[in-house]
């Protein structure tokens, strides 16, 4: 079960990343945390959550080509 829902997050970040401009800005850069903090489930720029919904958080980040 938790190898098929990393494989839906993997689908669901590769359709999102294409559809995100490559451009880089500050502007793209708190879009993509506001959309991961929203995916993962936890409130944008907070500092309470747990290490799972953290790393959840950087996946997203690494996916969407945000790094």
């Amino acid at each position: 079960m938790r190898k098929l829902f990393h494989v839906g997050f993997i689908v669901e970040f590769v359709i999102l990343g294409v559809l995100i401009a490559p451009a880089k800005s500050s502007t793209q850069e708190e879009s993509v945390n506001r959309f991961c903090a929203y995916v993962v489930g936890i409130p944008y720029a907070s500092d309470n959550f747990t290490d799972d919904e953290w790393e959840r958080f950087k996946f997203c980040r690494e996916i969407l080509g945000d790094t």
